[in-house]
């Protein structure tokens, strides 16, 4: 999903795809949260969870965020995105 303002853009991008083997129905527990800046460019990543993804939808639609984009295809630009691993 994607959400607009008018400072910022946060894309939140599936990723860990959960099927369960009775039902086998589908389930999504994280997505790649990236967020740019507007007036700098600038990108911010992150992993984030399925309840905080929920949450912050909600926070960001109440406050005036415009939903501009579905994204259902897991985060591919990882020349920029590099997550650490200690």
């Amino acid at each position: 999903m994607q959400l607009t303002n008018s400072a910022t853009i946060v894309d939140f991008y599936p990723q860990a795809f959960i099927v369960d083997g009775d039902s086998k129905e589908v389930s999504i527990k994280r997505f790649i949260k990236q967020v740019t800046f507007k007036i700098t460019g600038q990108k911010s990543y992150s992993t984030v969870t399925a309840s905080t993804v929920k949450d912050e939808i909600r926070e960001r639609v109440a406050s005036g965020a415009e939903v501009t984009d579905f994204h259902i295809e897991k985060f591919t630009d990882y020349a920029s995105y590099r997550p650490l691993a200690c």
